[in-house]
């Protein structure tokens, strides 16, 4: 959950170097930092040259092959790990213990295109599912996340086992495990080279596998939660799996924290109101918090907005519909420098719930979280 800069193609001849990219000052944001020497290129701008070229170059390099590292800029160690706006809806994704939460079998499959206009803007899929088991005591989920930025693409599949505890008068806490895969690849046949010799891109493309695990803890009633995880413990080493021997920086796949808390209040016989926050912190980079107020309509239908600090605000809408399918959109409107360069960014999401049919029960009440 970041902000995160669109890479275009980058052009590398030689003593000559330039990186058409849009830059922004915001953080925390996983984005590629211009050094002296390789900044960002006005549209239609030449190639420079001259005696500085070779050192020029050899900055660009080094810079690119920073961003091999799943695109995170080690010197302000920002966040990394995919976005979402619709993350009330969507808590698996942010914290393991969610998993079973919902009380019955559950699908969700989520896609968004962030700063959408801009080439090699950030890109991601979710197909995800969980499940209380029939003892009620144990949940078990996974999901599969695609996540791509420009030349980058990282697929990771994760496993969640949660066990919970449930309190005699209200509430469960649930206690989190993940384990996950991770493979990272970089398609360097995609960039477009004026020196087609260049050693640093003689591959097409590079890739590995990098494992993990992470933890999290989850209590909620009918109408509140409160939870805290860490989705990834290890600060795993991406320099190596890329090999890429021409820095002495190390990227890692930094932890992150996640703490979100939400409840639903009644207004009236058919409307009640939910806030919900959601706080987002790794290593080097300032807290991030997603804001959240939304209103549910006749059991039926969600629609809100959120604020996320120095970054956008984000207008939400859900509906749930009788026979257990869920459909939800957001849209983002950027208030940072990259308002003028895109048109905002879009997330849908899709959902069902196997609700259970029988004659000796009364209808389940809707899960708001």
């Amino acid at each position: 959950m970041r902000n995160k800069l669109p890479y275009q193609k980058h052009h590398c001849e030689g003593a000559k170097c330039q990186s058409a990219l849009a830059a922004t000052e915001a953080i925390p944001s996983k984005r590629l930092l211009p050094s002296r020497g390789c900044r960002p290129a006005k549209a239609g701008a030449k190639p420079s040259s001259g005696m500085t070229g070779g050192w020029i170059a050899s900055l660009c390099l080094t810079t690119l092959a920073m961003t091999v590292t799943l695109l995170l800029c080690f010197t302000a160690r920002a966040q990394q790990d995919p976005m979402y706006s619709m993350y009330m809806f969507n808590g698996l994704a942010v914290n393991p213990a969610y998993a079973g939460s919902r009380e019955r079998p559950t699908i969700l499959a989520l896609y968004r295109h962030q700063w959408t206009g801009l080439e090699g803007a950030p890109k991601t899929a979710v197909l995800s599912g969980h499940s209380p088991l029939l003892n009620d005591k144990i949940g078990l989920g996974g999901s599969i996340v695609s996540d791509n930025i420009s030349v980058f693409n990282t697929i990771t599949v994760n496993a969640d086992y949660t066990y919970r505890i449930k309190f005699k008068k209200h509430g469960k806490l649930a206690i989190g495990l993940r384990v996950e895969l991770t493979n990272y690849r970089a398609r360097w046949s995609d960039l477009t080279l004026n020196d087609i010799n260049d050693h640093a891109f003689l591959s097409a493309q590079e890739s590995f596998v990098s494992p993990n695990f992470g933890a999290g803890l989850y209590y909620y009633t009918d109408r509140f939660y409160v939870g805290a995880s860490v989705p990834h413990f290890l600060n795993a080493s991406l320099s190596d799996g890329f090999k890429y021997e021409a820095t002495s920086e190390v990227a890692r796949q930094w932890k992150h924290y996640f703490y979100t808390m939400g409840a639903v209040f009644n207004l009236g016989e058919n409307v009640k109101m939910k806030p919900s926050l959601l706080f987002k912190h790794v290593k080097n980079a300032p807290f991030e918090a997603d804001i959240n107020l939304s209103f549910l309509i006749k059991e039926a239908f969600w629609i809100g907005a959120s604020y996320r600090t120095g970054d956008a605000v984000i207008f939400l809408t859900e509906y749930s519909f009788s026979k257990g399918i869920r459909i939800g959109y957001a849209y983002d409107y950027t208030l940072t420098e990259l308002q003028d360069y895109n048109s905002g960014s879009h997330e849908i999401m899709v959902g069902y719930e196997f609700l259970k049919k029988s004659t000796h029960l009364t209808p389940r009440r809707m899960s708001y979280f």
